[in-house]
C-alpha cells in the first residue's frame, strides 16, 4: 500500500511540473506570477577549532538545495493546493565528530556525504484549516524559533531533548507524515501531526526514497499551540507543545519481536519577543526555549536556551544582524556533564544573492564522547548563496 501511494504521489508531482512547463514561455528566469517556483541555494561552513575538544584543526562543510514549488490555483486547477519538492546534497568533515566532541552539534548542516530527497509533500488550504501529507521536515513547522534560526548550533533549531531522545523527521533524515494546522482566532492557532515513528536510516535508505511506515515503526505524535501577542505594544510569538512516541519493534534473530524504541514523551515552550523597534527596520528581539522529558527514560532530559538578536544595528546599506545566545543541555544521569554553549554571530547580506556570517561558539564541558574533554572554542565563516 505504501509503495502504491509513493508511486501515485510522485506521478502527480511530475505531471504538475510537466504541465506547468509546457504552458510557460521558456525564459532565463521563472515568471513569479506563474504556477511554478524554483529556488537553488548553497551554504558552506569554513571552520576551525582553536582550543579544547578532541583536537584542534580546520575543515569545511557544505549543503546544496534545489526546491520546486507548484501552485494549483495559479495553474487554473483548484484553489488552495500546492506541491513541494526539496532535493539536498551535503558533504564535508564533521566538526563535532572530529574536533569539538560536543553533544549539541555545532553546525546545523552537519550530515555527512549525502544526496537525497529532503521533502516531497502536498498541502491544501480549506478556509482556516491547512492539511499537509507526504515527506516532511517537522522542524519547519514545529518547535522552531524565528530568532533562533540565525544561529549555527543545532540546539537553537530544535531542542536536543526532542531530537536526541526520539526519532524525529528533521534534517537530514525526514519522514512520512500527516500534519494539520488550524487558525482558531486572529492570535491563536493550533498545529498537530503524526509521523512515521522509525524512518529507515540512510544506511538502508541512501536517497530517502524507501518509505516503509508499518505498525512496528510506531507513531510520533506532536501538538503545538501558537499565540501572537503584544508586550508594551511590541509583537511576540509564544509557543507551547508536547510530543509522544508510541514505541517501535523489530524481529530479533530468532523471529521474536523486541522493542527498539521505548515509549517516550516530552514538553517544550518557546518565545520570540520584540523588545524595541525603531526606524528603518531596526529592532531588538529576545528569544527563549525550554524543553523537558522524562528522566526515567532519557539520560538527557532538560534543555534551556535563549538570546538576543540586534537587527540593522549598523547603517551600512545592507541587511545585518548581530546575535548572542546560550544553549544548555542537562543530563539526568550517566557519565555526561551538563553542556553549555555560548554562541555569537554577525550576519551580513552582501547583496541580493550572497550572505556572510562569522560565528564563534564556546563549549563548556563538551559531552558528545565517553571521555572528559577540555572546553572548546570553534569559529565559523558561513557563506550563503541563494538564487
Amino acid at each position: 500500500m505504501t509503495k502504491h501511494l509513493i508511486i501515485l504521489f510522485s506521478a502527480l508531482m511530475i505531471s504538475s511540473i510537466v504541465i506547468a512547463s509546457t504552458n510557460a514561455t521558456i525564459n532565463t528566469t521563472i515568471d513569479i506570477n506563474g504556477p511554478l517556483e524554483l529556488e537553488a541555494s548553497y551554504v558552506g561552513d569554513v571552520y576551525g577549532n582553536f582550543a579544547g575538544g578532541i583536537k584542534t584543526g580546520a575543515g569545511f562543510l557544505g549543503m546544496a538545495n534545489l526546491k520546486i514549488g507548484f501552485d494549483t490555483e495559479k495553474a487554473g486547477w483548484w484553489k488552495g493546493g500546492s506541491f513541494f519538492v526539496n532535493g539536498a546534497s551535503t558533504h564535508g568533515k564533521s566538526p563535532t565528530e572530529n574536533f569539538t566532541g560536543d553533544f549539541q552539534v555545532v553546525s546545523n548542516i552537519d550530515a555527512g556525504d549525502l544526496i537525497y530527497l529532503h521533502e516531497l509533500w502536498f498541502r491544501q488550504h480549506l478556509g482556516k484549516l491547512e492539511f499537509t501529507i507526504g515527506l516532511q521536515d517537522m522542524n519547519t513547522q514545529f518547535a522552531a524559533s524565528g530568532n533562533g534560526s540565525y544561529y549555527l548550533n543545532s540546539s537553537f533549531g530544535i531542542p536536543p531533548v526532542i531530537s536526541d531522545n526520539v526519532p524525529v523527521p528533521i534534517f537530514p533524515l525526514t519522514g512520512i507524515g500527516i500534519s494539520v494546522s488550524a487558525e482558531i482566532t486572529d492570535r491563536l492557532s493550533w498545529l498537530g501531526a503524526m509521523f512515521d515513528g522509525s524512518p529507515t536510516d540512510f544506511e538502508n535508505n541512501h536517497y530517502n526514497l524507501n518509505w516503509d511506515w508499518d505498525r512496528d515503526d510506531g507513531v510520533l505524535c506532536i501538538s503545538e499551540m501558537h499565540f501572537n501577542g503584544l508586550l508594551n505594544s511590541q509583537n511576540g510569538v509564544y509557543k507551547g507543545g508536547a510530543y509522544y512516541h508510541t514505541g517501535a519493534f523489530e524481529n530479533n534473530n530468532v523471529g521474536l519481536k523486541s522493542q527498539t524504541i521505548n515509549r517516550n514523551y516530552g514538553f517544550y515552550t518557546m518565545a520570540d519577543q520584540t523588545l524595541w523597534k525603531g526606524l528603518d527596520d531596526k529592532k531588538v528581539d529576545l528569544f527563549a526555549q525550554l524543553a523537558w522529558s522524562s528522566g526515567s527514560v532519557n539520560t538527557h532530559n532538560f534543555y534551556a536556551g535563549g538570546g538576543l538578536n540586534f537587527y540593522e544595528l549598523f547603517d551600512c546599506g545592507h541587511e545585518n544582524t548581530l546575535g548572542v545566545a546560550v544553549a544548555h543541555a542537562g543530563f539526568h544521569r550517566g557519565f555526561h556533564k551538563h553542556e553549555t554553549v555560548v554562541e555569537t554571530f554577525f550576519n551580513y547580506q552582501l547583496n541580493e544573492f550572497i550572505s556572510l556570517q562569522p560565528d564563534f561558539q564556546y563549549i563548556i564541558h563538551p559531552s558528545g564522547t565517553d571521555v572528559n574533554l577540555d572546553n572548546a572554542l570553534i569559529g565559523f565563516l558561513r557563506i550563503g548563496v541563494q538564487f
